[in-house]
Parts: structure tokens; C-alpha cells; sequence
């Protein structure tokens, strides 16, 4: 049995998606938890376990960790996530729970105070790494699916505005190459059900999951204009204020808010045969998202952070989506309007 938690939230919801495609597994093995349960009614619709928990009652959550053999701990954007990941290692510890895959994030690397969204990454990561359980700490950088938050400042603008320098480089990495390792390391590709633990050989590692090529903003614009055919696509490196300012207007305004309720339609009825959690926004960033954008960039302003490393397409054995592909699968959402 596998638990994914915060199943309500993008990565959790694109990882449950990804799994769900096995039917073996989708009904007989797979659980997770959500807060709002609005979220998760088409996982729950074709036979997924959902449990609706509040995260400051921990007897729900012992009792939805009874038979589970692997937690997927997707850290979530909650003001007190360090707290939750804390409470969630130790009723896995008690619940005899075999091993826990982190989704953590690049920057839990740096060692910058100033980066407090990013240093508490690296406390969850050591919450895990302290657990008795079996663990694999899986690092991201940027993911690729973020930028539909910024489809609508291209619609626009016919430009891409972010807080870092033309000419730093980022290694984006597509959400499907991420579920692709979660699956490697949890699923038997025999029979597509939950392997009883971990392989030795992943047991304690920290991998970097960064996409196939470094990208700065010059080459953003270049594939941003190749792929939707207007040629005046600008880059605009701009003020963190400016960017939080605007990803925190997205839930006002009314056609991203139309592309969101259009997108929830879809989710209800997906049958999770054509990995579509690959082109959703699936909803507004929350503060501490938007924090979370701002100090990795910063990061990668100042420090050069984000480098491209192989072990995405080790692990999966194939090829890692590259941001051309994103763009090329998603060019209307990014066609400025006219």
C-alpha cells in the first residue's frame, strides 16, 4: 500500500494521477490525503482510497497509515508543513510504515539563512533522514508545470517576466519525468503493484531530479516565440515584489479563474491513461508558494545553484523531457492574445 500525502495540492495530485493510471494499484493499493476533499473527488470516483484529514489531528492520519508500506511525503506549501512532516514521520515510525520518498526541493541545499523557505526543506529532509524508516530524498528543481502561472502574464504581455538575470541559467525538470522516478522506485513493473520496500540500493540517497539542459530567460523567449510563432516575446527581469504582485492577483482574475474551473471539469472525468496532470495549472499559488518561487530565484540570482545532473534519466532509464516539449504541448496557453 501506498500513502501519498497532500493529494490537494499540485505535486501530490500529479503523482497520485500518475499512479492511478495502474488499475491493480489504483484499487487496490493506493491511499492518500487531502484537506480539501472538493480536489480529490475524481481520484475517489475510480476506487482511490481518499482520506479528508486536518493535519493538526494526528489519529486520522495513524489510522489512514494502517497496512502502508510506502509514504510518498509530497511537502506542501502549509504554513506549518515542518510541524506536519514531523508528525507524519513519527506515526510512520509507529505504524511500522517501510519507507518514506521525500519530495524535497534543489534548494534545501543552500545554507543561507535568507532563504527561509528553502532552508525548511532541508529540516524535512533531515525529519526523514532521522526516521527509522527506509527513505529517499528526492531533490526538485523548478518544474516545468509552473510556468502555466505565468501563461497568463504571456497572454498579455507577450512576455516573460521573472526576479533573475537574462543570463542565469535554470534546469527545469517536466512533472512527468518526477512521477516517472516515484513510480521506478516504488512500483513492481511486473505486475504494477507496490513493491514490499525499497531496494537496497535507493535506501538513504538524495537524488537530484533537474531537467535534460540548462535554460536562462534569452533562450526562454527564443522557445516561447518557436513555439507559438509570435516573434516580439520579450524577457523581463523584474522585482520580487512585482512577481509576487502578480501571481497573487491570478485568483482575481477572471479568465485564469475560467481556465481553472475548466481544468477541474477535466480532473473529474480523467481517466489517467494520457498523463494530463502534465498541462495544468490546477490552481492559484498560496503565499507560501509564491515564497517559495521568490527565494529560489534569488538563490539561483546569487549562488548559480541550479545545475543540470543525470540522475533523472539513470534512474528512469529514458530521456527527460525537455522545456521545448513543454512549451510545444502547451503553445496556446501561451499565444498572446491579439
Amino acid at each position: 500500500m501506498i500513502l501519498i500525502t497532500s493529494a490537494d495540492q499540485y505535486i501530490g495530485y500529479a503523482i497520485t494521477s500518475h499512479l492511478a493510471q495502474y488499475e491493480p494499484l489504483r484499487r487496490q493499493q493506493l491511499r492518500i490525503l487531502c484537506e480539501n476533499k472538493q480536489n480529490c473527488y475524481g481520484f475517489a470516483n475510480t476506487g482511490i482510497d481518499v482520506r479528508q484529514v486536518d493535519y493538526s489531528h494526528p489519529n486520522p492520519i495513524a489510522h489512514a497509515m494502517r497496512g502502508v508500506d510506502h509514504i510518498v511525503l509530497t511537502i506542501d506549501s502549509s504554513v506549518d508543513r515542518v510541524e506536519r512532516a514531523r508528525m507524519i514521520c513519527n506515526l510512520a515510525a509507529h505504524s511500522e510504515v517501510s519507507s518514506i520518498v521525500c519530495i524535497s526541493h534543489i534548494g534545501s541545499t543552500s545554507h543561507n539563512k535568507q532563504y527561509e523557505s528553502l532552508q525548511e526543506f532541508n529540516e524535512i529532509e533531515q525529519i526523514v533522514i532521522n526516521s527509522p524508516c527506509q527513505c529517499t530524498i528526492l531533490r526538485l528543481d523548478f518544474v516545468q508545470q509552473y510556468f502555466h502561472l505565468w501563461s497568463n502574464y504571456a497572454e498579455k504581455h507577450r512576455a516573460m517576466i521573472l526576479p533573475v538575470a537574462e543570463d542565469k541559467d535554470i534546469c527545469p525538470i517536466d512533472i512527468g519525468d518526477v512521477c516517472k522516478v516515484v513510480e521506478m522506485l516504488l512500483i513492481d513493473n511486473t505486475n504494477y503493484l507496490s513493491r514490499p520496500c525499497l531496494e537496497d540500493r535507493h535506501d538513504g540517497q538524495v537524488y537530484m531530479l533537474t531537467g535534460p539542459e540548462a535554460i536562462n530567460g534569452k533562450r526562454l523567449v527564443e522557445l516561447l516565440s518557436l513555439t507559438t510563432g509570435f516573434r516580439q516575446f520579450k524577457f523581463v527581469f523584474s522585482r520580487p515584489m512585482d512577481i509576487s504582485y502578480y501571481l497573487g492577483g491570478l485568483g482575481k482574475d477572471v479568465l485564469f479563474d475560467a481556465r481553472l474551473k475548466h481544468e477541474r471539469s477535466q480532473i473529474y472525468h480523467d481517466t489517467f491513461q494520457e498523463n494530463e496532470y502534465r498541462n495544468k495549472a490546477y490552481n492559484c499559488p498560496s503565499e507560501k508558494q509564491i515564497q517559495i518561487f521568490l527565494d529560489y530565484f534569488n538563490w539561483v540570482q546569487h549562488t548559480s545553484g541550479s545545475i543540470c545532473v543525470p540522475h533523472t534519466s539513470t534512474l528512469t532509464n529514458s530521456p527527460c523531457q525537455t522545456l521545448q516539449t513543454f512549451f510545444e504541448e502547451n503553445a496556446n496557453s501561451f499565444k498572446p492574445r491579439v
